[in-house]
């Protein structure tokens, strides 16, 4: 038996690594009426610790293991969506399973990162498999306020495969094509 389950939450250092490590109602009579405002938009959890560049305790993915894994030859391809295939060696004593995680971490203008998939696969000592990964379209877009509509920006993407959200260990570029849908 070998864990394999990976952690759906980002655990920080402290509170000071928090969006709100001091509420204002800190110290008010119990019972105090208090407003707080949320500001980092959609950067939560994981994102919240990429934006503000902090290294958590425990990153959302991070899971344990009695064997080691290594991946290499990350290939994607874009168009509509990203498909990302790499190669996954169990690198260790014992048969083991491995949970690698694709995100994207920089799209056109900016950067961010948000988790475009994962898929669990079970290794021998010393046994490689390809892993395919296919990202949902709707995990590339962005909300457009105007057109009231999500919408994929076109142009150039960067993509990285990983055990957690911070231990990211391969990265490829890719493009896209612009892309409207929903409303």
């Amino acid at each position: 038996m070998n864990p394999s389950g990976r952690l759906p939450i980002t655990f920080p250092v402290d509170l000071g690594q928090t969006p709100r490590s001091q509420p204002p109602e800190l110290g008010a009579p119990w019972g105090t009426s208090t407003t707080i405002h949320y500001t980092e938009g959609a950067d939560v959890g994981y994102r919240w610790f990429a934006s503000t560049n902090q290294t958590p305790m425990f990153a959302f993915g991070h899971g344990l293991s009695y064997t080691s894994f290594e991946y290499r030859d990350l290939v994607v391809t874009g168009g509509h969506t990203v498909h990302a295939s790499f190669s996954v060696t169990n690198t260790g004593d014992r048969s083991g399973a491995d949970v690698p995680q694709l995100y994207m971490i920089a799209a056109p203008g900016e950067s961010r990162l948000r988790l475009l998939g994962f898929e669990r696969v079970e290794l021998e000592p010393g046994q490689t498999r390809r892993v395919r990964i296919e990202a949902d379209p709707r995990l590339l877009a962005r909300y457009d306020g105007e057109a009231r509509s999500w919408r994929i920006e076109p142009g150039g993407y960067t993509v990285a495969v990983g055990a957690s959200a911070v231990a990211l260990k391969l990265a490829a570029k890719v493009k896209l094509a612009g892309r409207g849908f929903g409303r």
